[in-house]
């Protein structure tokens, strides 16, 4: 008789509230909008990002615009949503305008157990072309969720600059070093930020978010 396999696995709880419903406790299920726009005038690249709020853990940190799955929603539905919530921005008049690509689906998806807790994450690059960065505002977001919300010019510096929760800092950091070599390359164009993600699927880049 062959050996039955192992696996790592630790069984979703369930709780039975009544003879038609179950409630499982189960990994949650996380949108991470990586929104990068490239301003035309400049060539220079800029990534949403705000400083998170006294009522959210890590307080005072900055992360990109990040949240979970709700009920009656798609992935890139709740990208959409955060975007707009976390940063006063509507991606559709941009989508309209052939100024924004926001993926249907994600580009990467993370599921390591070891990663901030255990959420499934997934990735969606949301790549803007633009002569003007569009306004941020954290007005949309609630109250003690989010303190500012800028365009951070996506360099090294301006990166090591502040203080990140969810090890933003090293996505972004490999991001920008990416970027630079494309822009040595001639290459610095809104598929950029896809580009990147196709290394990392590819293995080329170590960034596990914690």
């Amino acid at each position: 008789m062959a050996t039955p396999p192992r696996f790592a696995n630790q069984p979703n709880v369930r709780h039975r509230l009544g003879p038609d419903r179950v409630l499982f406790e189960s990994r949650s299920v996380a949108v991470l909008a990586v929104v990068v726009a490239r301003h035309r005038p400049s060539g220079s690249f800029h990534v949403l990002a705000g400083e998170r709020g006294p009522a959210v853990d890590q307080s005072d940190r900055w992360c990109l615009p990040c949240g979970y799955l709700d009920w009656n929603e798609d992935l890139s539905g709740a990208v959409r949503r955060e975007v707009w919530e976390e940063t006063g921005i509507d991606l559709a008049p941009l989508e309209a305008a052939g100024a924004a690509i926001v993926p249907a689906q994600p580009v990467l998806v993370q599921s390591d157990p070891g990663s901030h807790r255990q959420n499934v994450t997934a990735h969606f690059p949301v790549a803007l072309q633009v002569d003007e960065l569009p306004a941020p505002t954290a007005a949309n977001a609630e109250v003690g969720e989010v303190q500012q919300v800028t365009w951070l010019e996506l360099t090294a510096p301006a990166v090591l600059a502040r203080a990140w929760a969810f090890e933003h800092d090293q996505l972004l950091l490999e991001l920008a070093a990416f970027l630079r070599q494309e822009r040595d390359r001639g290459q610095d164009d809104g598929g950029s930020v896809r580009r990147y993600y196709r290394g990392k699927i590819e293995g080329r880049y170590p960034f596990v978010e914690r």
